[in-house]
């Protein structure tokens, strides 16, 4: 038997053995995602990529935890972006520079020479080097920060997925999320981290920004050396740096593809899902206390990450501590005992390491 599926055996154990206490910390070990495209995406694209993202999943991550549907906000394109547009085409003299552009990152042919696309597209990055400082302040920023929190007070771990642009509205927007969500359990997301980001192409010069600083281990991000978009990004911005060495693509001269340049190719494919599970699993609980109540005249609550492995143990007077590296079947022997104190003090309490939470 897979261990992913002893895992779902083991967790269908324990919801049928005994009474939930709280169904918020019920979810900490399910796993949510979620999509913002980049710029110039038409929206039957933004949904053909998210359908993309969807197969994607259900190919590699269903059987790691992860909910097959994928939730997102279409970034679309805003005045700001048709203003700097404006102003890039009254530089280039050209009026056809908009359409160039839009049709290049979109990978189609309609441009005749490609050296002419360069040089439009390098000079539009220039110019909206500065259009995302207010990002936050976009209608579609706004809905996508609504929508994750939505995700969050579920209590699930969620996973951003951003590509290409959309990275800078994922930079903003997690970063925003961290600083002021509080779980419905009152707890702080920026002391129980349970939101990443995977940064697909990513333009941007640390993925993740400030806390891509802080939790390292829950941002992710992968662009191929021959993606020519994020290249020009580079040499404008300055921004990371390539981390996959990609072969051509004839599907996708320009390497940048989501769907036909990062989640179809099997080695970028395995490499991103292996970013994502990482992403989740590295993901830290809020205190589960709350997630079975007891008889017992010792412990008055607990609960139990399978992902994390860890066992949260409420006591009668009011502390709780966190037990590390507790498999699931000590887990179950806890919550199916007829004395759970007594189970706890044999099986439990000396037996592994344990910190102080509340």
């Amino acid at each position: 038997m897979k261990k992913s599926t002893k895992i779902a055996v083991t967790i269908l154990t324990i919801l049928t053995s005994t009474q939930a206490f709280s169904e918020c910390e019920q979810n900490v070990d399910k796993i949510e995602s979620f999509y913002i495209n980049g710029m110039f995406t038409p929206y039957d694209a933004y949904q053909s990529n998210k359908n993309a993202l969807k197969q994607f999943i259900t190919a590699y991550l269903v059987q790691e935890g992860f909910n097959a549907e994928v939730g997102g906000q279409y970034n679309e394109d805003e005045d700001k972006f048709s203003q700097v547009i404006e102003v890039a085409r009254q530089k280039w003299e050209d009026d056809d520079a908009e359409e160039i552009i839009i049709d290049f990152l979109n990978n189609a042919t309609s441009y005749d020479d490609p050296e002419v696309a360069k040089v439009a597209l390098t000079e539009f990055l220039q110019d909206i080097n500065t259009a995302y400082e207010s990002t936050l302040d976009e209608v579609d920023s706004e809905r996508a920060t609504a929508k994750l929190e939505s995700l969050l007070d579920t209590c699930s771990r969620v996973v951003l997925v951003t590509h290409s642009q959309g990275n800078f509205y994922g930079n903003a927007i997690i970063n925003n999320i961290y600083s002021n969500y509080t779980f419905p359990n009152g707890y702080s997301l920026n002391e129980y981290p349970m939101l990443g980001n995977m940064q697909i192409a990513t333009p941007v010069d640390v993925p993740g920004s400030s806390i891509g600083i802080i939790y390292p281990e829950v941002i992710g991000n992968i662009t191929n050396n021959n993606d020519f978009i994020m290249e020009l990004v580079r040499s404008v911005f300055g921004s990371a740096e390539a981390n996959y060495n990609s072969a051509d693509n004839p599907y996708d001269s320009t390497g940048h593809s989501l769907e036909l340049s990062y989640l179809t190719p099997t080695g970028q494919a395995g490499e991103i899902s292996s970013q994502m599970k990482n992403i989740a699993y590295n993901l830290t609980p809020y205190p589960m206390q709350a997630q079975w109540e007891t008889s017992s005249s010792a412990i008055s609550g607990f609960g139990h990450s399978t992902i994390n492995r860890l066992l949260d143990v409420e006591f009668t007077d009011g502390t709780v501590y966190r037990y590390n590296s507790v498999t699931p079947n000590i887990f179950t022997g806890l919550l199916n005992a007829s004395s759970q104190g007594g189970y706890f003090n044999t099986n439990i309490r000396n037996n592994y390491q344990a910190d102080q939470i509340e």
